[in-house]
């Protein structure tokens, strides 16, 4: 069969299941089996395919009407121009957390070195994207899960920045000494209401980790251990950046004032919703 054959039946399949896109993501997971870059397709429609790469598509065609990510099933993700080892150890990265990094970025500018804390790293795509792009900084990654931190530590060796970051497993208090320490803390919490949560699409119920999605009764969980942590331990001019859902642009940034925090600024992300909450501690 060709590649265009192929990939016609597998999108009825995938369109019967609900998926969206399904034309879209059978070419992807034609090229992921074929090894070959996605935009390779077109070149390549025609051709026929070897038992080896059909009997692998199959089984990823498999994986997705079971409503597995495309991203899970490819491994991968591109997250601020790296490539980052992505599977369901750790959240999936999401391009509107690219946001929270160029907000750090841009906190961090004209400073030549200097210390950043992430407290909840998943697969450390926050972390690594600043130190690729930070040469001068260092960085300590805290995360609750030891799956996650696996995860992390792999990217970071893959990504040749282990020698600039740790690790520590535990809870936001375990990173006091860090934040005390720290130029910029951000976080990128679970946000989401237990309630909510039990309703997201299958994609996320099913294969992102618990962990990182449930922010408790009102998805604010987090956002009130950490900024009462940080309101105590963070020194006067560290700034601290959350990411925040789209409808908590209010309730966080009234966390923060409780706290000794000011200059405080709700940023958007680039479809328009509130993404980043920006602070300094007085």
């Amino acid at each position: 069969m060709t590649f265009e054959a192929l990939v016609r039946d597998a999108s009825r399949k995938l369109s019967d299941a609900g998926i969206e896109n399904a034309r879209g993501e059978a070419r992807s997971l034609i090229m992921i089996a074929a090894g070959l870059p996605e935009g390779d397709f077109i070149l390549n429609a025609e051709a026929s395919v070897s038992e080896s790469v059909q009997a692998a598509f199959e089984r990823y065609v498999t994986r997705r009407l079971a409503h597995e990510p495309l991203s899970s099933i490819r491994g991968r993700v591109d997250f601020m121009g790296l490539d980052f080892l992505s599977d369901q150890r750790a959240l999936t990265p999401r391009m509107d957390s690219e946001r929270l990094v160029e907000a750090a970025l841009e906190a961090a500018k004209g400073k030549g070195d200097g210390r950043l804390v992430d407290l909840g790293v998943g697969s450390g795509c926050l972390t690594l994207s600043f130190l690729h792009h930070a040469p001068g900084w260092t960085a300590m990654g805290l995360d609750i899960s030891e799956h996650a931190l696996s995860l992390a530590r792999e990217n970071a060796d893959q990504l040749s920045l282990a020698d600039r970051v740790n690790w520590i497993h535990g809870s936001w208090e375990t990173a006091g000494d860090a934040i005390s320490n720290a130029d910029i803390v951000i976080s990128n919490p679970p946000y989401i209401a237990s309630e909510i949560v039990r309703t997201l699409e299958p994609e996320v119920l099913k294969y992102d980790p618990a962990l990182a999605l449930d922010g408790g009764e009102d998805g604010l969980d987090a956002y009130r251990a950490i900024t009462e942590l940080c309101g105590k331990v963070m020194r006067s001019g560290a700034v601290l950046l959350f990411e925040i859902g789209f409808d908590q642009g209010n309730t966080v940034p009234d966390l923060l004032l409780r706290h000794n925090f000011a200059s405080i600024t709700v940023l958007k992300d680039y479809s328009g919703h509130n993404r980043v909450v920006k602070a300094t501690r007085q």
